[in-house]
């Protein structure tokens, strides 16, 4: 098992990204191409059959209606010609391909112009030279757009015909895609990449792989180059080779046109490849009892590109809780931990990060731990302390946190005079508290103060005091008996009725909030004199708290009643459909299910074939209760499933078929 890592960056461009289309005339960067027109239905393949003798080539070099002769064009008179033309290599393809080993049995194929197992051979600028299909012209130093080429038709009896005549400026030139790194497999020494791009017309015939090795200065070619294909909207390349575990390789491709014009290179592919059993871990680690600190020091990790940083991790427990605290650089061997209470027992662990690593979990950890023996410090008194009375008739406090690391709780203080405060609350471990009316007297004035206890049990000075005279209102009974319950959505809240039990009640006000949310917001301006209110702005997926206050006709208002939770789940509103039906037909296999009237959403469809590991988004549809997958390959056995999408959120996978495309 090998190790890859994926980077990219973009390389410097040049000012032109435009290539040529396949065809009669292909002007390039280094020579002009030309191929031999197809006419009267025949592939230009067939072109040498009938009456036809050869192909002229002629050239206008300046555009001024001037033509000479450059070449002439053949039909091989043997295979020998035909190798002589084609060379060894491609000679020898060309028989493997048609599965024959003597070169007369190849000759009569290749005269009959009926060879299905060549087709890769059309791209190829040899064998189509060596079959007299293609012609070159590098001798372009004089060209301009508007040089113009003609090729003419010569019989065996004489007779010509002009086939197409055209200038270099006429031919249509098309953008080359930007190619962006789709897939990078490395396993078992092999690398696998993938270059892809969006766009339905693309020029780009061969990618030309370059490859920067561990070691290298510069980039080199790779040969063969990539072939380009497309699927549906998306153009593609693909590159695979061997690799040498432990080595760094960059790769990135440009894309060519036949006639020798590139497009912008492709981003980097960057690749490591290390067998997963030589990967050391952290060594001699061990701490020691700093200033105010714990310092921490390992043995430095081998200077390797498979390493991307060491993580430090630390816990009170020896066994679980465990947060990190920091990232270093991979060459860093110490880490110092100001962040420490002194007295406590840490855990420390150190870990060293590496490239992802399909298959495997993180490398075990190097642990230790260690007690900073306390300073005595005495904590500093809290500050900016604030009180105030909110809308529930309830006493607020609030005041900064300390910046000593070294903190147990928080104590509030109460009292009547300056010098006469006591400890009103238990240890608190933030920095806020709510004091209840019930302990206060509306005709006093009280004074507040904040200690801070450390973990050395040190107490703090007392906070500068704040004055503070409580308004009490009169009492008004809140309700209670609230009950909720989701139906036709909205969620349906009741509570007691407590305008029969109290004259003076006239109404009720309903409180909702989110259940992460620390304040509630009321859901009727006016009170409501019905016990019952219907809440149709709760969305589906979220925890809500809600809470009903009553209003006496002098307008003062009771505290809220006791809170009660609901869940409003997405289920509720959205689900698959309920069936899945898969047909075999000329176009593709037909996936249809059962409408969904409730709700405008998107169903998703998934497919897995039997080489897939997971299912794979292949159509998202929005106004149709059908889809036609004229991707699926025949003989191929095809799993479907539908997830059904809306703005509210997604629904489980719904149910699992499959069938085999035939």
């Amino acid at each position: 098992m090998c190790l890859s890592i994926i980077c990219f960056w973009v390389k410097a461009q040049e000012p032109t990204n435009t290539g040529v289309e396949m065809g009669q005339l292909m002007p390039g960067k280094n020579a002009v191409y030309g191929i031999v027109p197809s006419e009267e239905g025949r592939s230009s393949f067939n072109s040498y059959k009938g009456m036809v003798k050869q192909f002229d080539v002629y050239k206008d070099e300046n555009g001024r209606g001037n033509f000479k002769k450059i070449n002439t064009l053949t039909f091989p008179s043997s295979f020998d010609d035909f190798t002589k033309r084609a060379g060894t290599v491609i000679a020898d393809a060309v028989k493997n391909a048609l599965e024959v080993t003597d070169g007369s049995t190849a000759y009569k194929q290749l005269q009959s112009g009926n060879i299905k197992s060549l087709g890769m051979f059309l791209i190829s600028k040899e064998f189509l030279k060596g079959m007299g299909m293609m012609w070159e012209d590098e001798n372009i130093k004089n060209n301009n757009p508007s040089t113009g080429y003609r090729v003419v038709k010569v019989n065996s009896d004489g007779k010509e015909q002009i086939l197409f005549t055209q200038k270099i400026n006429e031919v249509k030139r098309v953008p080359f895609g930007a190619y962006r790194l789709k897939d990078l497999v490395n396993a078992d020494s092999v690398i696998q990449l993938i270059w892809t791009a969006k766009l339905t017309n693309t020029p780009a015939v061969f990618g030309k792989i370059y490859r920067l090795k561990n070691g290298e200065k510069s980039y080199q070619s790779v040969n063969p180059p990539s072939l380009f294909y497309s699927v549906n909207d998306t153009s593609k390349t693909f590159y695979a080779e061997e690799v040498k575990p432990g080595q760094l390789y960059r790769y990135y491709v440009v894309p060519e046109d036949f006639a020798g014009n590139q497009g912008l290179p492709s981003d980097t592919a960057y690749a490591i490849s290390k067998s997963f059993s030589q990967i050391k871990g952290i060594a001699n680690f061990s701490i020691k009892d700093s200033l105010k600190g714990a310092w921490l020091s390992w043995k430095a990790l081998p200077n390797e590109g498979i390493y991307t940083g060491v993580q430090i991790l630390k816990s009170r427990k020896s066994t679980d809780g465990f947060i990190e605290v920091a990232t270093l650089s991979a060459t860093d061997s110490s880490y110092f931990d100001k962040a420490i209470l002194p007295n406590v027992t840490y855990h420390y662990q150190v870990r060293p990060l590496t490239i992802q690593v399909k298959g495997y979990t993180l490398l075990p950890a190097a642990t230790a731990n260690i007690a900073v023996k306390s300073q005595h410090d005495t904590p500093m008194a809290p500050q900016g302390l604030k009180v105030w009375q909110d809308s529930t008739a309830q006493v607020k406090l609030f005041w900064d946190v300390n910046p000593e690391i070294d903190q147990f709780a928080y104590y509030v203080l109460r009292g009547t005079s300056k010098d006469d405060m006591r400890i009103v609350s238990g240890a608190l471990r933030t920095n806020t508290y709510t004091d209840s009316l019930q302990n206060l007297n509306g005709q006093s004035t009280y004074f507040y103060g904040i200690q801070l206890m450390n973990i050395s049990q040190k107490m703090s000075g007392v906070s500068s005091p704040v004055m503070f005279k409580p308004l009490k209102v009169e009492f008004v009974p809140y309700p209670s008996g609230l009950g909720l319950r989701y139906a036709d959505e909205a969620v349906k809240i009741f509570w007691e009725n407590m305008i029969e039990k109290n004259d003076d009640i006239v109404g009720y006000r309903v409180f909702r909030k989110l259940r992460t949310e620390k304040e509630f917001t009321s859901l009727n301006e006016a009170p409501l004199r019905t016990t019952v209110f219907n809440d149709t702005t709760a969305a589906p997926g979220y925890d809500y708290d809600y809470a009903v206050s009553a209003v006496n006709a002098s307008a003062n208002q009771s505290i809220l009643s006791p809170v009660s939770t609901i869940t409003i789940p997405l289920t509720a509103v959205l689900a698959a459909p309920a069936d899945l039906y898969l047909i075999n037909k000329p176009e593709g296999i037909y996936v249809s299910w059962p409408a969904h009237n409730n709700l405008k959403l998107t169903n998703s469809i998934y497919r897995k074939s039997n080489l897939d590991k997971e299912f794979k988004l292949i159509a998202n549809v929005e106004t149709s209760d059908f889809y036609i997958d004229a991707s699926a390959q025949k003989g191929a056995l095809y799993s479907y499933r539908i997830v059904a999408k809306t703005k509210l959120g997604v629904s489980e996978p719904g149910i699992e078929k499959s069938i085999r495309r035939n």
